[in-house]
């Protein structure tokens, strides 16, 4: 990651309820651009729905999110009572396209395996043999494409995290918001979408942002890490100070795998 990277989402005090729980409070996060950010944190700190605010799933109930450079006229959410659910509003659109979320369960479509990846293509205009030429292209890179006329239902879940990997290779978004990625892979699998994660950033300009329990995977595949406890962030800071100098001794004690209470 360059040293002169400019943020690409810059969120600033961002506040979550779910009725009397406050799930997130004053989140300070910044994501450069063409780079992989992980969130690390323990189940119930707020992650997903961090990742679902930031990728315009859901509204925040205070703060702000700005989105550099992505859509023209379109920068910056602001939250508070009278905001409308960025998902359900046709202003951002054209910046939700430029988005793709792949959460640990992914939605499958009924449909077969490579209609599922050649769906997103056709929304934008494109033409069904240029999505399919390019869909099978991300089936192959992703070890599915034998699979690709079968139903999706016929998936196992490590398949299916594949095919969201699949859709991301296709359409190239320049987000991309992953939710424990690797939990229903083996091995070879997550290998595989390790080594997918860094071509999308090398490669193909993309910027991630990795939402996981695992620290050898942020170790392994993040250009920084924030940690998100009991709904803020403690700590953000490039991969290598993260784990080797953490300044918060929450932080320091989470990486040497002790129970934070």
């Amino acid at each position: 990651m360059s040293a002169t990277s400019i943020d690409l989402i810059t969120a600033r005090g961002v506040r979550k309820r779910f009725g009397t729980r406050e799930v997130l409070r004053d989140i300070d996060l910044s994501v450069p651009a063409r780079s992989i950010t992980v969130i690390l944190g323990t189940n119930g700190a707020g992650k997903t729905t961090l990742l679902r605010i930031l990728g315009l799933l859901e509204s925040a109930d205070e703060g702000t999110v700005s989105y550099d450079g992505i859509v023209p006229g379109i920068s910056t959410v602001t939250y508070d009572a009278s905001t409308r659910n960025p998902a359900q509003d046709p202003h951002y659109l054209p910046l939700r396209r430029q988005m793709l979320l792949a959460f640990q369960h992914p939605a499958i479509f009924s449909s077969s395996v490579l209609s599922n990846v050649t769906y997103g293509l056709q929304l934008r205009g494109m033409s069904h043999a240029e999505a399919e030429e390019r869909s099978m292209a991300a089936l192959h890179e992703v070890g599915i494409a034998e699979r690709a006329h079968q139903h999706a239902s016929s998936l196992s879940g490590g398949e299916a995290a594949r095919l969201s990997v699949a859709r991301a290779l296709a359409l190239q978004p320049q987000l991309l918001f992953l939710d424990e990625p690797s939990a229903s892979l083996d091995p070879y699998g997550t290998k595989l979408l390790e080594d997918l994660l860094l071509h999308m950033r090398d490669d193909l300009g993309m910027t991630a942002v990795v939402v996981t329990q695992d620290i050898f995977e942020a170790r392994r595949v993040a250009d920084q890490v924030a940690f998100l406890h009991e709904g803020r962030i403690i700590e953000q800071a490039p991969r290598d100070d993260f784990f080797t100098h953490p300044r918060d001794d929450r932080t320091r004690r989470f990486v040497a795998g002790e129970l934070l209470v």
